[in-house]
């Protein structure tokens, strides 16, 4: 009689681990998961630079909710657009985050040493807080995180006081209001064929 209970109780164990992976490893050890292999990359004298911005982006893509950043720096705009303008912007929005990134890592971290501070939680986002020490300037750099079924994904880089979201919010807002969504998706799809 004994067993089944055990089975179904290690069973359910078992649920709920494949469930909450989120919870399975803290929201700095994620952040320092993607900072040790972004380090290791740059670092690696063996690589061909091409090879190393091919996997920094490759990094990059993985660790970020496009989907959410693309929604959040579009505000209340992102409502009142088609379906198939959703998919366009997040698209494009994506790939020039990506590009942009990759090379903003590439041409900013090198061989510093980053410094943990406090991590905070709040329901299902989480906060990380670092510093780059370089020989004469310290510069804080904070990950904004959500858990998914999948575990922590990134969503916002706060770089000594500036939020890359917000500038983003910042600027496709003024884009819109003077403009239109129309003219900001050509803008954004006119920079991505250029890049490509």
């Amino acid at each position: 009689m004994r067993r089944p209970l055990w089975i179904f109780s290690l069973a359910l164990a078992v649920f709920w681990v494949w469930t909450m992976p989120a919870r399975a490893e803290s929201p700095t050890a994620y952040a320092r998961g993607i900072l040790d292999k972004v380090m290791s990359l740059q670092n690696g004298a063996a690589l061909s630079s091409q090879a190393r911005a091919n996997a920094i982006h490759g990094i990059i893509e993985r660790s970020f909710d496009f989907a959410m950043m693309a929604k959040n720096s579009l505000g209340s705009t992102y409502d009142s657009i088609s379906a198939g303008q959703r998919q366009d912007f997040t698209s494009t929005f994506s790939y020039l985050f990506q590009d942009s990134y990759t090379r903003l890592v590439l041409n900013f971290l090198k061989k510093e040493n980053i410094q943990y501070g406090a991590e905070r939680r709040e329901g299902d986002r989480a906060q990380v807080a670092t510093t780059i020490v370089r020989p004469n300037e310290n510069i804080p750099v904070t990950y904004l995180m959500h858990a998914t079924g999948q575990g922590w994904i990134l969503y916002d880089v706060i770089v000594d006081g500036v939020s890359i979201l917000h500038n983003y919010q910042t600027q496709f807002g003024q884009a819109i209001r003077t403009k239109s969504f129309g003219f900001l998706l050509n803008k954004m799809e006119e920079q991505r064929r250029a890049l490509q």
